[in-house]
């Protein structure tokens, strides 16, 4: 059981507060939805209310699934991104070997360290350390660029274009990444889904407020929509919880260009 308690080890605290949050707040409306009507008279009709019942957990439902499709969205987006700026760090580092001896290792330093501030980026989990590393990103951009348009007043040339051409895509998936880190579900889908959760539990409770020994039982829906919701807002959030856009294909470059330059 060691990979359990590895995994409770590294898990977020914000995602322990999310979960345990949404947990808290469904069990709840579903006690309170049976002891408030337990002893009280009421005049609804128990099948009109599970027919009630029935309805809000099927939106629920759809609910949950159309913004889970959302999410998973923003997540490939987000995990192309990542794949496309290998792969322009990549061609810029080939790039690189056509500019001039002089400026081709301080050129090589300085995609190093670019490809080093990216891996950064998208292993950071908060907005400041991304906009640390973003700005760290583009001054390395800019001292590259200085480095091929020098080379390119020096000797205009179909070459030295290729080169500037590859720097200048350094700067476009940089902000095609940029675009893509941010959460793609607005607040007030949350606040219905939060809505329609609570409501939902509340009728659970509700319908077993006449049953004995249910106490235990009513909790399975509260947990499962939890388990949803919480699996939805890690996907959605970029660069933070448990569930986030790892910088595999950037590691993989870099041990690359390390073993290249080893031999």
């Amino acid at each position: 059981m060691q990979w359990v308690q590895q995994f409770l080890d590294e898990f977020p605290i914000n995602s322990t507060f999310v979960f345990w949050g949404i947990l808290i707040l469904l069990s709840s409306s579903a006690y309170a939805g049976k002891y408030f009507f337990k002893n009280h008279h009421t005049k609804i009709n128990d099948d009109q209310a599970k027919i009630v019942l029935g309805a809000i957990l099927s939106l629920l439902g759809l609910l949950i699934g159309f913004v889970l499709s959302i999410s998973i969205g923003g997540y490939n987006d987000r995990q192309k991104t990542e794949e496309n700026e290998m792969i322009v760090i990549g061609t810029a580092m080939q790039r690189t070997q056509l500019l001039a001896p002089d400026q081709q290792e301080n050129a090589e330093n300085l995609l190093g360290e670019y490809l080093d501030a990216r891996i950064e980026f998208f292993k950071s989990q908060n907005q400041l350390e991304n906009k640390k590393w973003r700005i760290i990103s583009v001054e390395k951009q800019n001292k590259l660029w200085e480095i091929a348009t020098l080379e390119a007043k020096k000797t205009p040339n179909p070459v030295i274009t290729s080169v500037l051409t590859a720097y200048s895509d350094l700067y476009t998936s940089q902000e095609k990444t940029t675009v893509s880190w941010r959460d793609q579900i607005p607040n007030i889908v949350w606040y219905l889904l939060i809505f329609f959760a609570i409501v939902s539990n509340f009728l659970i409770g509700y319908n077993a407020r006449k049953e004995q020994g249910m106490n235990l039982l009513i909790l399975i829906l509260p947990f499962l929509i939890t388990l949803a919701l919480f699996i939805i807002y890690e996907i959605d959030i970029p660069g933070k919880g448990v569930i986030h856009v790892t910088p595999d294909d950037l590691v993989s470059l870099k041990e690359t260009i390390n073993y290249q330059i080893k031999r």
